[in-house]
């Protein structure tokens, strides 16, 4: 959960809404002048890992919702709006087969509880949801998640009324069958990581982005994903199982993340890492006072 407290001054009001699958009311406070939207879709969740003596690969991990952003005049909009946070995917289970990971969900805000019309949406965080890792198999590391489409303004039709922008999510990792490759941060959300054989590939430091080092430790469990808050605001996916005779489960995704992929195992009698869950989606509204 994102603590924004961290953001708010005496001149703006921050709301913001994590409740995955439920609807939430935004109340225009007193006095507003502006208003920004930030719309992210939820990760999707990792595949799980393969378990055999022989060849075995680890999950993919999910991908990450899109972002739609928004900056409108205050008095453009009605005095309530409607949140729906999309739900992020569950992890697939690690064994033979495995399973893969599922699909994530739009967010949207919308003027009336109900997204069945594109007349009732101000804002829809992209188009086709992410989509979860593949489960990995005696043959191949599972595939990558897709990242959430990119929203349309067909389908944010309100937008027009102020100034937007969006942006698609960030595919996953394919699982591996040995040591899994490392991520350089692209957005202010990063990747998840897939699941390997040998060890988890780190996340490279990059710019203001922190650093996670790789774990080597067999049969290790991934990390969750971080939140970081300063110099900015930076949500990282959930880190892949490390293989082992016992496979790791995968990291679960910070919000909007994907969830990191399974990893293998060697044990027959025991089951490979399960997938990491996606983050679920948010919405941030930021009022200028």
């Amino acid at each position: 959960m994102l603590d924004l407290s961290y953001f708010q001054n005496q001149n703006s009001n921050v709301q913001g809404f994590f409740n995955g699958g439920t609807w939430q009311t935004w109340i225009k406070p007193r006095g507003a002048k502006m208003v920004n939207i930030i719309c992210n879709g939820s990760g999707a969740g990792g595949g799980g890992g393969f378990q055999s003596t022989g060849v075995r690969g680890g999950g993919g991990s999910g991908g990450s919702g899109a972002t739609a952003r928004l900056t409108i005049n205050a008095n453009l909009l009605p005095d309530i709006l409607y949140i729906l946070s999309g739900i992020g995917g569950d992890g697939g289970l690690g064994g033979a087969p495995a399973t893969s990971g599922s699909s994530g969900q739009n967010s949207f805000i919308t003027l009336i509880p109900n997204t069945g019309s594109v007349s009732n949406v101000v804002l829809r965080s992209g188009t086709i949801p992410a989509t979860g890792g593949a489960a990995g198999t005696g043959s191949a590391g599972g595939v990558a998640g897709a990242a959430e489409t990119i929203s349309v303004i067909a389908n944010n039709i309100f937008a027009n009324l102020g100034t937007f922008t969006f942006q698609a999510g960030i595919a996953g990792q394919g699982g591996w069958f040995t040591n899994t490759g490392n991520i350089t941060p692209s957005n202010f959300l990063v990747g998840a990581g897939g699941g390997g054989g040998g060890s988890n590939g780190a996340v490279t430091a990059t710019g203001v982005f922190p650093g996670l080092p790789a774990v080597t430790t067999a049969g290790a469990n991934g990390q969750n994903g971080p939140i970081y808050y300063k110099p900015i605001l930076m949500l990282y996916g959930g880190r892949g199982g490390v293989g082992g005779a016992n496979g790791g489960n995968a990291g679960n995704g910070a919000p909007g993340c994907g969830g990191g992929g399974g990893g293998t195992s060697t044990n027959i009698g025991v089951n490979a890492g399960n997938g990491g869950r996606g983050g679920d989606g948010f919405v941030i509204i930021t009022t200028s006072l």
